[in-house]
């Protein structure tokens, strides 16, 4: 029971920090400045990018902030 008690203060905290790091970052397409939840690339068979807001190909992703 002394060990749990021990690291029990240790994984709250790991899993408060996991959560609150998580939840700071936020992505945005740098070509409609929007912030989306997902990345909003596919990539395609030729190694380029689809851009889904915009129907542009790119090729890099236009996601900042992953």
């Amino acid at each position: 029971m002394k060990k749990i008690t021990k690291w029990l203060p240790l994984i709250a905290a790991l899993a408060i920090g996991t959560i609150a790091s998580g939840a700071s970052q936020k992505m945005v397409c740098t070509l409609t400045n929007k912030e989306v939840k997902t990345c909003c690339c596919e990539t395609q068979k030729n190694g380029k990018f689809l851009c889904r807001l915009t129907g542009k190909t790119l090729d890099k992703c236009c996601c900042t902030g992953m």
